[in-house]
């Protein structure tokens, strides 16, 4: 079995996968004040409340948009698996033809997501991550990564709003029976639930008026199951563990012998 984690500027998620299946999955916050002892004991107690042989792991790698815990999470890792862990970057094999300005910009996140998207489902592709950031990577026909857009995520929205404007507060990011609502704080968890919904369906369009051709959807981070529902875009496909399998098949491509 193979530890998959990937560090996000919210959480910290680690898989155990067993032949590209997540058998247990555990989230931390991501704290950059932790150490990587606090981050093992955390870990290591959840293999045992979850009754997970922590020997039975052959393997680790890492995909990490948060440099400051990269080395933290590496060295908690090895402490509790014993093994060292490939980290998605310079020098490590994924396959995936990255056709930006600068390749080292895209995230290991959506390297790895990339490389199960070509994989898994038709292209052309867009992947979009709703998280902390509204992201979404687009992959050509022939499965080249040819771009992407960022857009702020739903936490972030409510965030600058709350911060913005003096009459309005904090809410928590849950939807409404109606688009049209009747008080502040549901206003606000309207705009932010189907503003991102919108959002999401405008920019899925013009990417199409773009390459002049449909392109299959697969939606995907913490947000999704909650944002998804909301798109008028039909044939959304929520895969929230398309990430770690990706790492997966990349640990493959790298894999000691």
């Amino acid at each position: 079995m193979i530890l998959t984690v990937d560090i996000n500027n919210t959480s910290v998620v680690f898989a155990v996968m067993d032949e590209g299946r997540a058998r247990f999955m555990l989230r931390l916050s991501s704290d950059k004040t932790k150490t990587a002892d606090e981050y093992a004991v955390l870990i290591e107690l959840a293999f045992r409340q979850s009754g997970f042989d922590v020997s039975s792991v052959e393997g680790a790698i890492i995909s990490s948009v948060v440099p400051p815990l990269t080395a933290v999470i590496r060295d908690a890792v090895t402490r509790v698996t014993e093994c060292s862990p490939f980290i998605i970057g310079p020098g490590i094999k994924t396959g995936l033809n990255i056709r930006l300005d600068d390749p080292t910009e895209l995230g290991g996140d959506f390297v790895a997501s990339a490389v199960a998207a070509i994989a898994e489902y038709p292209l052309p592709c867009v992947i979009v991550v709703m998280g902390t950031a509204i992201a979404m990577g687009i992959l050509d026909k022939s499965g080249n990564y040819i771009g992407g857009i960022i857009c702020p995520g739903p936490m972030v929205s409510q965030e600058a709003l709350a911060r913005g404007a003096a009459m309005l507060s904090n809410v928590s990011i849950t939807p409404t029976p109606q688009v049209i609502c009747k008080s502040t704080n549901s206003c606000m968890q309207s705009g932010i639930i189907n503003g991102s919904a919108a959002m999401i369906d405008g920019l899925l369009e013009r990417v199409e008026g773009e390459l002049g051709e449909p392109v299959s959807v697969i939606a995907t981070g913490d947000w999704a199951e909650t944002i998804s529902p909301y798109c008028k875009r039909q044939g959304i496909i929520t895969d929230r563990e398309i990430l770690m399998r990706g790492l997966w098949m990349i640990y493959k491509k790298n894999k000691r012998t």
